[in-house]
C-alpha cells in the first residue's frame, strides 16, 4: 500500500501516530521506534504495511519504504509543498473515506514542483480542490453583499469573491481570475499577486 504522510505525533518517546492519505481514506497508524525503521516525515510518499493486533486499539505501521521526489533537497520548494500538506491535513480533519483525488493531486505536485514556480503549482492546485467540491466560485457575485461584481474582484479565504470596498482588499482583474478559475492557469498574474494569493490559501482551506 502506498501513502502520503499528512501528519506525525510523537509519543512514548520515539514512538509516532502517523496519519497517512491512501488512494480511498485517511489511515491513523502507530509506528513503534527502531533502528531498522525508515526515517518518515510529513509530506513523504511511503509504501507500508497495515498491521493488525488483537489487543490493540489502533493498526499498526510496518515495512515502511520511502518513495523518493527529486524535490527533497530543494528547500524552498520542500517547504511551500510542506506547508500545502499541513493545510490539507486540517482539511481532512475528521474524514475516513475519500476520493483518489486528493491522492492523485499530491501525485501531480509532487510530478510537477521541481519544475514549476512551487507557488504558482499549489496555487493551481488548490483551485482544482475548490472545484472538485464544489467550492469554486465562478460567478461574479460578492459572497457579501450579493450584488454584481463590474470591476477587480478581490478574494477571501477559500477563494471567495467579493468587492473591494466589501473585504477592505485590493482586488486583481478578472481577465487573471477567469483564467485560474476556468483554466487552472496562473501565468497572467505577478509574482507580487501571487504572495497575496498564496497568504488567502494560507487562512485555510
Amino acid at each position: 500500500m502506498r501513502g502520503f504522510i499528512l501528519k506525525t505525533i510523537k509519543v512514548r518517546e520515539e514512538d509516532l501516530i502517523v496519519k497517512i492519505l491512501t488512494k480511498n481514506e485517511v489511515l491513523t497508524l502507530y509506528r513503534f521506534y527502531g533502528a531498522r525503521h525508515s526515517y518518515i516525515n510529513v509530506g513523504y510518499l511511503i509504501d507500508f504495511i497495515v498491521e493488525e493486533t488483537p489487543k490493540a486499539t489502533i493498526k499498526r505501521l510496518r515495512n515502511v519504504t520511502q518513495i523518493p521526489f527529486d524535490f527533497l533537497f530543494d528547500l524552498k520548494r520542500l517547504l511551500y509543498y510542506k506547508n500545502f500538506i499541513s493545510l490539507l491535513e486540517k482539511h481532512l480533519f475528521d474524514v475516513t473515506k475519500l476520493d483518489s483525488f486528493y491522492y492523485e493531486l499530491l501525485q501531480e505536485i509532487t510530478q510537477k514542483i521541481s519544475k514549476r514556480d512551487a507557488k504558482r503549482l499549489l496555487i493551481e492546485s488548490y483551485v482544482k480542490l475548490l472545484e472538485k467540491e464544489g467550492r469554486l466560485h465562478k460567478e461574479k457575485i460578492c459572497f457579501l453583499c450579493e450584488n454584481q461584481i463590474t470591476n477587480k474582484i478581490a478574494l477571501a479565504r477559500a477563494f471567495l469573491p467579493a468587492h473591494e470596498n466589501c473585504i477592505y482588499e485590493n482586488g486583481f482583474c478578472q481577465e487573471k481570475i477567469d483564467l485560474l478559475f476556468n483554466e487552472k492557469k496562473s501565468l497572467l498574474f505577478s509574482d507580487n499577486e501571487i504572495e497575496k494569493l498564496w497568504k488567502i490559501i494560507n487562512l485555510g482551506f
